[in-house]
This record gives structure tokens, C-alpha cells and sequence, in this order.
């Protein structure tokens, strides 16, 4: 992977800072961007670092089937292709205009899915943004709540946005009591949809709509398969 497509998202814009792997942030890198953050920010950078290295890239006992907590993970790892930044926004109002200039940077990033690509390395880009400075439990709540109303503009382009927050409530597929997204800093993330997130499209028609048009009778049939085992 060439880092130079890399150097322009290295700087802060609006309340986000530098994107960087996470493990440049587990070496505390200061030419990545490390020393842009302060201490407080770097502080969360680093859970969520060790979030992803030690908890979604390995096994779990509530986990309900094999392998690592998220599949895809360990790959976008050894790649370098799951980056982190911290966002200074004390409220959840102040993240909306951000995370869509962040949509426009994912989209940007390589590697970039082509026209009816299935396939590829695109698949494993991942962005975590990470918001300590969001502590008030009912700007928390929100967060959970922004996610579910910016969720079917993404879909409809191709993208994914995921929460993690404190207490979040979101089961894992596989076993309902697990809660992988319960995690002491609340955090957004972007990544490409794939077909696999048909269990995540049951919530909204316009989700479904969304997921229809880019999986077309591939995706009809995985949810008509979901709708089928949970009747």
C-alpha cells in the first residue's frame, strides 16, 4: 500500500484529528499524527486501538460461532487499511456536517471500490472515529440516535456507519446477551457495506430499499433467508 495517498487526511479538519492505523498509534507515532492529539484524546486513541488488536480481531466465549469477534479485522489490520482519529465534539450536534466530510474522505481513500467490484481490499477499509469528549449520558443516547437516522443515506451510497458507546445495547448476531459494542468510549465508524449485513437491514425499510439496490436478488434472498429462520 502506498502511504502518500495517505498524507492529506494526516492533518486535523473541523473537530477531527489525524487519521492514523492502529499500529501507529499503538507506537505512539508522532510522524503519523500522534502529537496532534492531547493527552486526553491519545488516551482514548489507545483503547480503541487495543479494542480492535485485542478484542474484535480475537475469539470470544459469548461470541455464538468461531473465529475473531469481526471477521474482518485481523486482515484490515495487517493491511493497514482500519485507521482511527479522535474527535474533540462535546455534543453529538457538532458531528453531522464532520462525518459527512468523513464520508468524502473514505470514499477517497484506496483502495477504492470499482463499478461492480465485489471483491477486493476496499472491503477491509475501515475509519473509527472516537469521541471523548461525549460523557453526558443523554448526548450518548443521541449517538445511537444519529447513527440510525444518517444509516439509510449511507447504505444508499455504498457505506456503513456503526456506534459503540458505553452501555450500548446492540446484541451480537450470534448470541443475543453479547454486547460488542458496549465499550468505555463512545465511537462512530464507517466502512463498505456488504452483503453480509443483511441482518442489520431488518430495521428500517429504507435500509432495506438501500440494500436492495446495490445487492439486487443476491440480497433479497439472504434476507428472505433471515425472515424465513426467525418466523
Amino acid at each position: 500500500m502506498n502511504k502518500e495517498i495517505w498524507k492529506d487526511y494526516s492533518q486535523p479538519f473541523g473537530t477531527i484529528g489525524p487519521l492514523m492505523t492502529v499500529g501507529e498509534i499503538l507506537e505512539k507515532n508522532i510522524d503519523a499524527g500522534y502529537n496532534a492529539y492531547d493527552e486526553y484524546a491519545n488516551a482514548a486513541l489507545q483503547k480503541f486501538a487495543r479494542y480492535a488488536s485485542e478484542f474484535l480481531s480475537n475469539p470470544h466465549p459469548h461470541l455464538g460461532r468461531d473465529g475473531s469477534v469481526c471477521p474482518f479485522v485481523p486482515e484490515a489490520l495487517t493491511k493497514g487499511l482500519l485507521r482511527v482519529a479522535a474527535s474533540q465534539a462535546v455534543a453529538v450536534d457538532e458531528l453531522e456536517n464532520d462525518l459527512a466530510r468523513m464520508l468524502a474522505v473514505f470514499s477517497q481513500m484506496k483502495p477504492v471500490k470499482s463499478f461492480n467490484d465485489r471483491t477486493g481490499d476496499w472491503i477491509y477499509k475501515a475509519i473509527i472515529i472516537a469521541l471523548p469528549g461525549i460523557q453526558d449520558e443523554g448526548e450518548i443516547i443521541r449517538i445511537g440516535q444519529l447513527q440510525k437516522r444518517l444509516k439509510p443515506d449511507f447504505i444508499q451510497e455504498g457505506f456503513m456507519i456503526g456506534e459503540f458507546y458505553p452501555g450500548c445495547p446492540e446484541p451480537g448476531l450470534h448470541n443475543r446477551m453479547f454486547r460488542p459494542l458496549d465499550t468505555t468510549v463512545p465511537a462512530l465508524a464507517i466502512r463498505h457495506i456488504t452483503k453480509y449485513d443483511a441482518p442489520f437491514m431488518l430495521d428500517s425499510d429504507k435500509c432495506l430499499e438501500a440494500y436492495f439496490s446495490i445487492f439486487g436478488n443476491e440480497g433479497r434472498r439472504r434476507i428472505r433467508q433471515l425472515l424465513e429462520r426467525t418466523a
